[in-house]
């Protein structure tokens, strides 16, 4: 909490109301070409009320980025625990990785582009978030090989190929955008499956 403000509820109510508008600013203008003013204006908070809930423009930005891996987290977590073999679980955790670029493709862009300003502490943060998706694909991937049901690559390798994958989907989007997100995921979903899945699993 800010020293400023003793209401655990208010912080978080308005931290919602400035992550929110930096979420639609960022989204539109670009991180760079954002000021803290425009956030400010579109929050509806004054310029000099918001400092009581931010310290700067990259504390914004890192409460929406782990805005974005905790929403994605919770997501992944829900599907973890459902009953899937493990060709529809590994379908339903790429198609959950997707979805969430393209709602955060400009955060998805950030921390390829410009992580580097960040602080350590705010990237290493960041930098666990990511290890734990790419342990979401491996763990995925290891169980379909156990069982026989994918072909035994290394499933770090794949794991974090796949993850690469799923950001394509934000760092070429000038490529792509003549494409709809669901000809995406599907496409990378064949490709990827017919390269794992053994070959009396493949379907047709």
């Amino acid at each position: 909490m800010h020293p400023k403000i003793k209401n655990p509820q208010l912080v978080k109510t308005k931290l919602k109301q400035i992550c929110q508008a930096a979420e639609e600013l960022f989204s539109e203008k670009g991180y760079h070409k954002t000021t803290i003013r425009d956030i400010a204006s579109r929050s509806r908070i004054s310029i000099g009320s918001i400092y009581d809930y931010i310290k700067n423009k990259e504390d914004i930005l890192f409460h929406v980025l782990s805005n974005f891996f905790s929403t994605l987290n919770v997501e992944i977590d829900r599907t973890l625990d459902d009953d899937f073999d493990a060709e529809k679980k590994f379908e339903a955790v790429l198609d959950t990785m997707i979805r969430h670029v393209d709602r955060y493709q400009e955060y998805v862009l950030f921390t390829y582009r410009d992580s580097k300003y960040l602080k350590k502490e705010h990237l290493s943060v960041l930098l666990e978030q990511e290890d734990y998706f790419i342990s979401v694909f491996k763990t995925t991937i290891q169980k379909g090989i156990d069982i026989g049901v994918f072909n035994e690559f290394d499933p770090e390798i794949v794991a974090n190929m796949m993850t690469i994958t799923t950001h394509a989907w934000a760092l070429k989007r000038y490529n792509l955008k003549k494409f709809s997100l669901y000809t995406f995921k599907e496409t990378v979903l064949q490709l990827a499956l017919k390269g794992m899945l053994v070959r009396n699993e493949t379907k047709g």
